[in-house]
């Protein structure tokens, strides 16, 4: 068995990043019909694709989920199923890549591409393997050769069993697939009398293949060495996960965090743009608009779970972070979540109610005031108010009071800055009594207050 390491190249992540724009709803026209929303699934498609994969293209580089043993058997985990439980026709889609490729001199001569495989079924029991497949070759003896990304039926089977038992282990089909002679056959450029007894790969698989990668997959002559290009037996099993999302939130000086975790929730819905799932903090009450960018400036917080970031099963975790500031008190918030990123269904749509602890999201700041300029008889002063706490910077308003005896006097200023600097009035002489009182302009603050005295001098007596 051939050595095996991991590599991933500039190259392969292209290809990823490339290909999460296929829809794991697409199929050729030979694939059964689907439900335009799949559910959460769990499970593996356990394929070593073929011998000749193995060995002609012994160089393999896997990611996205995809895993190799020493054996040569590539795992796919399951990601979404839909199958019709009374029929067991149905989809169920597996994540996953692997590049195989062979090397001449130490440079790469073939490459075949297979991601994203899905195990259709459909209600005649006819079974097909679907991938998204490219392929690439050097330019050694001939043209340099590929083909862009694309889902094409890779194999068909025989599906008796169908989904209902949920699992479905099939040797895939191999003789008389592909008549040598028949016009498909031509059309891909094989030479007459091949595929031999009709041994190959299915036609449209072939056709996503490059010239020089096409005879790896189909019987070019009668015995053994050939029927190593055979599509090897698979065995492919998954469970349907039901959706759900629990909240767990934690308060520290006027921000909350809340760990929002999720399972059952699939990649997409087969709709151009669909990419994930976003989860977001709103007031309760229901689902604000979400389909558009600017709707998300309707969430206090959001988060987003790229398709690829979802685990086992539908599963993801994140954490949302927000401040009193950001917060209305005594409003009722909920976490919310919704198909990524044009909320083209509301299969992803959950809510969750969260309660808030106002009395720690809130802090009473300190109020400190000082003269910076003490008013007099005659002249007007300033009084200099800082109000610090916490570890947002306050905003809103100070308001003083002075008095003495019956008589008051009033006067306020905006809080910039964590500062406030309220102009004074002149006064008359004696003893007053300043009130200086701060209202926070949001809930991350509670209002406070101090109270200092200022003397004013009489008037000097003329001898």
């Amino acid at each position: 068995m051939s050595h095996r390491h991991r590599f991933l190249t500039a190259a392969l992540v292209a290809v990823v990043a490339a290909s999460s724009l296929v829809g794991a709803g697409e199929t050729t026209e030979a694939a059964a019909e689907v439900p335009a929303a799949p559910s959460a699934a769990t499970g593996v498609l356990n394929w070593e694709i073929s011998d000749a994969f193995d060995t002609e293209l012994p160089a393999h580089y896997w990611a996205n989920g995809a895993s190799e043993g020493s054996d040569g058997v590539i795992s796919f985990p399951a990601v979404s199923s839909t199958v019709d439980p009374a029929t067991g026709a149905g989809t169920v889609q597996f994540r996953g890549l692997v590049r195989a490729t062979s090397h001449d001199g130490g440079q790469a001569r073939l490459s075949v591409g297979v991601q994203d495989p899905a195990v259709v079924v459909d209600a005649d029991g006819e079974g097909y393997v679907t991938a998204v497949v490219w392929a690439w070759n050097a330019g050694t003896g001939g043209p340099e050769e590929s083909t862009s990304l694309a889902r094409v039926v890779v194999t068909t089977f025989d599906a008796a069993g169908t989904w209902s038992a949920g699992s479905i282990t099939a040797t895939p089909d191999w003789a008389g697939v592909l008549p040598a002679g028949s016009p498909q056959a031509s059309a891909l450029g094989i030479p007459d009398g091949q595929p031999v007894d009709g041994k190959a790969f299915a036609p449209t698989y072939l056709a996503q293949l490059t010239g020089a990668t096409r005879p790896l997959f189909y019987a070019t002559s009668d015995g053994g060495a050939t029927d190593a290009k055979a599509p090897s037996s698979f065995t492919a099993s998954y469970q349907g996960v039901a959706r759900s999302v629990t909240v767990w939130s934690g308060q520290h000086e006027q921000t909350v965090s809340i760990e929002v975790n999720g399972v059952g929730f699939t990649a997409t819905d087969g709709n151009p743009g669909d990419g994930g799932v976003y989860v977001g903090l709103a007031p309760a009450g229901g689902l604000p608009a979400a389909g558009t960018a600017p709707d998300l400036q309707r969430f206090v917080t959001t988060g987003w779970v790229p398709d690829f970031r979802l685990g086992p099963g539908g599963s993801f975790s994140v954490v949302l972070y927000a401040t009193a500031a950001e917060l209305h008190k005594g409003t009722s918030y909920a976490v919310y979540t919704w198909r990524a990123h044009g909320h083209s269904t509301t299969t992803q749509d959950s809510v969750t109610a969260i309660a808030l602890d106002w009395s720690t999201l809130t802090l009473r700041p300190d109020v400190r005031a000082t003269f910076a300029k003490k008013p007099t008889r005659k002249r007007p002063g300033v009084l200099s108010v800082a109000v610090t706490g916490g570890h947002l910077e306050p905003s809103g308003v100070v308001r003083v009071t002075l008095r003495k005896g019956k008589v008051t006097k009033t006067r306020k200023a905006t809080v910039e800055r964590s500062v406030a600097r309220v102009r004074l009035p002149a006064l008359p002489a004696g003893r007053w009594r300043v009130r200086v009182a701060y209202t926070s302009a949001n809930d991350a603050f509670a209002a406070a207050r101090t109270v200092l005295t200022l003397k004013v001098a009489q008037p000097k007596k003329k001898r």
